[in-house]
């Protein structure tokens, strides 16, 4: 069977490698600048539902193998594959919302900006996450560190079911009560999941009416002192409470003064000016000194949240990515990555510390499991292409150097292209072996790939 026999089962779109639209396809989705060589032999960008379950079988009869791509923000580019089949699901972009039940019905590339801002008009909110534009299918998926985490919790625990595209090409319903396997996979399985989800359904949340931010920015040199107040205080504020320590350079109002700078940020999702107030006062009185700037008490609206992260995570830039969680004192790990960050060749580069409180309760059972008491996203970001070896030499310096105290990572930025080793580490032992135990039941023969090269 050829391309134009699939063409002629689904109404989206067939792209042949050798096809002159080819490599935009290949590449238009990608957030990431740097695109892997690696080239699917067709792309299918699907239209509907319809059009999944027609290209599993075509799949399946011509023994391809299928890799699925969402808004493709995964940093290392995991739905890029060898050969085989890419499953692009990247106009299923629908959502509808059901007041009443406080639940929303999201195909899968239905972004956080859009889905925030579609809650809203309603007076309701989801665990979204950080960047606007990820799309939630690869969001939840991986698990989910959202906003307001300490009060909604990681967001694939608000995943109430899905419908999924098997290896065999039936549609089926996953959840508490029904295929209740695959919705526990779903809850954290990443690009390793063994089928195409192609709707969520998920429970939602009042939206807070006083989303509020206190910012305060420190020289890059009293990072120890930084990190000993925060990690002090974190306990004493409410769950509702985001706290973050970000590393960074200095931008232009205060560069004349530093180079890189320690910025702590609170995010306040209260119902009142007055309660957000209170939650954030730790930071209106920090005794710390040398601050180099303070804004208290800023209004921010996820809108407002969205503006600010992409700042951080620019879009048409190039990207390495890794992460850690960590149950060593935050001060040892900091004094690491100081020493390092210093170094970093491209000013764009940026280090992410949630500044977490010590009594985190237990993850439900899913294939999500693997936390810790801290957690770091090390980001290096740069503009050129001969800057490539020196920014990727960068990260994956700072990550050995941090590899002692690294108890896991989060699937959804790990660094597997370099290590595809690390997907294992983002597991608790028995939820990966159940996870690889279930791939065996319901993909016995390797239609869909299983991370990148990882089994």
């Amino acid at each position: 069977m050829t391309a134009r026999s699939l063409q002629e089962r689904i109404s989206g779109t067939v792209f042949h490698r050798e096809d002159l639209d080819y490599e935009q396809a290949r590449r238009a989705p990608g957030w990431n600048e740097i695109k892997p060589e690696r080239y699917p032999k067709w792309i299918v960008q699907v239209a509907s539902e319809d059009d999944v379950i027609e290209t599993v079988n075509f799949a399946r009869e011509q023994h391809l193998r299928v890799a699925v791509r969402g808004g493709g923000h995964n940093w290392c580019a995991a739905s890029l594959q060898e050969g085989g089949i890419l499953l692009d699901l990247s106009q299923l972009n629908k959502v509808t919302i059901d007041t009443e039940a406080r639940v929303a019905s999201a195909e899968p590339v239905v972004t956080n900006r859009y889905l925030a801002k579609r809650l809203a008009e309603h007076g309701l909110a989801f665990p979204v996450g950080h960047c606007p534009c990820v799309p939630l299918s690869g969001f939840i998926l991986n698990g989910g560190l959202g906003w307001n985490a300490g009060e909604w919790g990681i967001s694939c625990f608000s995943l109430l079911s899905l419908d999924v595209v098997t290896a065999t090409g039936n549609l089926v319903t996953a959840s508490e009560t029904e295929n209740t396997e695959l919705l526990w996979a779903a809850r954290g399985a990443g690009p390793g999941f063994f089928g195409v989800a192609t709707k969520y359904r998920v429970r939602l949340y009042p939206l807070p009416k006083a989303i509020t931010t206190s910012t305060l920015m420190y020289p890059f040199g009293k990072l120890p002192e930084v990190v000993e107040w925060a990690t002090e205080t974190v306990n004493t504020l409410p769950k509702n409470v985001e706290f973050t320590l970000f590393l960074a350079s200095a931008p232009p109002s205060v560069a004349d003064r530093c180079e890189k700078v320690c910025i702590l940020s609170a995010t306040a999702f209260a119902d009142s000016d007055e309660e957000a107030t209170e939650a954030l006062s730790a930071l209106a009185t920090c005794p710390l000194e040398d601050c180099v700037m303070k804004e208290l008490h800023a209004s921010t609206p996820f809108e407002a949240l969205f503006d600010n992260a992409d700042k951080f995570w620019p879009e048409g830039k190039r990207y390495a990515v890794d992460t850690m969680w960590y149950s060593s004192p935050p001060l040892e790990v900091l004094a690491i990555i100081q020493d390092h960050f210093a170094t970093a060749p491209s000013a764009h580069s940026m280090i992410l510390c949630p500044i977490l409180p010590s009594d985190a309760p237990p993850l439900p059972d899913a294939a999500f499991s693997m936390t810790a008491p801290g957690y770091v996203g090390c980001y290096s970001i740069w503009e050129e292409a001969g800057q490539d070896e020196a920014n990727i030499r960068w990260l994956r310096t700072l990550m050995r150097a941090l590899e002692p105290l690294a108890v896991g990572c989060y699937v959804g930025e790990a660094d597997i292209a370099a290590n595809p080793s690390q997907v294992l580490n983002s597991y608790a032992r028995p939820n990966w072996e159940r996870l690889q135990a279930l791939h065996e039941k319901y993909d016995p023969n390797g239609l869909f790939h299983s991370y990148m090269g990882v089994q």
